[in-house]
């Protein structure tokens, strides 16, 4: 390697915060490191029909009636997921309402 080579990484480029659905945006409960980390994603997610997960359930059975909360509980689980590493997991989680 000569002085004018440079060591190119092969970095791929998220979708950046502007890009996150607005519910997701204007969340109360995801900090900024939060929606940088959703935002580092390729392409925006599709709902995986396959995903199953016991709390996300749980979310849906005991919040049926009062959606706000549901947001907001999702919310917190979707954090809960992105500060464990699990982001595939968060966007599924955040996905679920629509």
């Amino acid at each position: 390697m000569n002085n004018g080579d440079i060591n190119k990484a092969n970095f791929e480029f998220g979708i950046g915060v502007d890009a996150l659905p607005v519910s997701i945006c204007n969340s109360f409960i995801l900090t900024g490191d939060n929606l940088v980390q959703l935002a580092s994603i390729a392409e925006l997610p599709f709902v995986d029909p396959a995903f199953y997960d016991d709390k996300l359930k749980n979310i849906f059975q005991y919040y049926p009636i009062n959606p706000e909360e549901m947001e907001k509980e999702l919310h917190y689980y979707a954090q809960e997921l992105l500060n464990a590493g699990k982001l595939y997991e968060a966007w599924q989680v955040l996905l679920a309402l629509n």
